[in-house]
């Protein structure tokens, strides 16, 4: 094909390429064009020109803090979906085990991972909810220390994203007995059975699970609170289906258990 000769069917092409309005296949096809035609190379530096000089008439933004945070985020769930990959691999290719004899949160860790395509768009999801802040409250968050956070995308038995769990210490500077903080997000949007309630259990590598609360969702999402020794050393978060009000931790889960997910680039 040479689009040479449609001399305006050219210049919109080569607009929308140098705008990056030209997304996926029709991108690809028209830079494959362009190695092939000089005309089409050409009309791409005329109008990739044109666009780089609008660009001094503009003053330099700085983007919000929240928008680098979602870039490291991104990046973060990349490396641990590549070795949560690993992971699988490995415990696939291990020796047989008799996953049924085990504890429930002993199973868990039997766990097969997401792609990092899920937990991308996982990531996206969640933030939604706390991107309406206002202005002043981000600039007054990005003034503040940053505290360390882990993320937990909880799966379903059919390894769907179901819940996204953000769990984040105080900020540097704050008091020994500050609790820590769990922010959840419902991806599903499954509803939960009335006279019953979800429960929030951390799991370690060594000990039982440890109750987090019930789980309560509003408009934001949900948002416990718990001390750094019940999350501490936690490597799966879990959500099991109680009775109305939860069930005492002592005697760990009593109902089934609905969705759990590794704790992913575990900083606590």
């Amino acid at each position: 094909m040479n689009i040479g000769h449609d001399k305006i069917l050219l210049q919109r092409l080569a607009a929308d390429y140098g705008l990056g309005t030209m997304r996926g296949g029709a991108r690809r096809r028209f830079e494959a064009l362009a190695r092939q035609q000089s005309a089409v190379r050409s009309a791409i530096h005329e109008w990739q020109g044109r666009l780089a000089g609008l660009t001094e008439l503009q003053p330099a933004v700085a983007p919000p803090d929240l928008v680098w945070q979602r870039i490291e985020l991104a990046l973060r769930l990349e490396r641990e979906a590549a070795q949560l990959e690993r992971t699988r691999r490995q415990l696939n290719t291990a020796p047989p085990r008799n996953a049924a004899a085990l504890p429930w949160w002993r199973q868990l860790f039997v766990w097969q991972g997401v792609s990092a395509a899920a937990l991308s768009l996982a990531l996206i999801t969640w933030w939604q909810p706390w991107s309406t802040a206002t202005d002043s409250a981000l600039q007054a968050q990005s003034q503040a220390p940053r505290a360390s956070q882990a993320l937990a995308l909880l799966l379903d038995a059919d390894q769907r994203p179901a819940w996204l769990a953000l769990v984040e210490e105080p900020q540097a500077g704050a008091p020994s007995n500050t609790p820590l903080q769990l922010r959840l997000q419902d991806l599903s949007g499954q509803a939960v059975p009335a006279g019953r309630s979800l429960q929030l259990w951390a799991v370690p590598a060594q000990g039982t699970p440890r109750s987090l609360g019930v789980l309560v969702p509003g408009p934001a999402g949900v948002v416990l609170t718990a001390r750094g020794e019940q999350v501490r050393g936690a490597v799966v978060l879990a959500l099991s289906l109680e009775v109305e009000g939860g069930v005492p931790e002592s005697g760990g889960p009593q109902g089934p258990i609905l969705f759990k997910g590794a704790i992913s680039n575990q900083v606590l």
